[in-house]
């Protein structure tokens, strides 16, 4: 079963979820522009029924320009729920995933596939 979100975008609007598949036993989320609040609350719900499937997640953050600080919450309930990986974390999520707190265990990797393998989903 794959499942996937795009949406189209003017410049210099939000995005959020770019895409969502099934990968062996977890989720891939690619996100991607500005998460600002906006973003986050779509990303929020989406992963809200992700999480119902009760998978590990992968969050492909490449595409990430901007990041506002609630991500940081975010993660930090993903990780509490899920296996997660932050793979391929943007200059502004390594930003964000730098500063002081209790979010410095959120596990990043530098690639998708190193995230994948990581959790036992491979390339499979």
């Amino acid at each position: 079963m794959h499942e996937r979100d795009r949406t189209p975008s003017a410049p210099g609007t939000a995005l959020g979820v770019l895409s969502c598949s099934q990968r062996g036993n977890a989720w891939v989320i690619t996100l991607g522009g500005d998460l600002g609040p906006d973003a986050l609350a779509g990303v929020s719900r989406r992963l809200d029924r992700v999480l119902d499937e009760g998978r590990a997640i992968v969050m492909d953050t490449k595409s990430v320009t901007s990041a506002d600080p609630a991500m940081l919450t975010l993660l930090m309930k993903l990780q509490e729920e899920a296996s997660l990986y932050v793979a391929a974390p943007s200059p502004p999520v390594r930003e964000l995933l730098a500063r002081p707190g209790p979010h410095t265990s959120v596990r990043t990797v530098t690639s998708l596939g190193e995230a994948l393998d990581a959790i036992g989903a491979g390339t499979a």
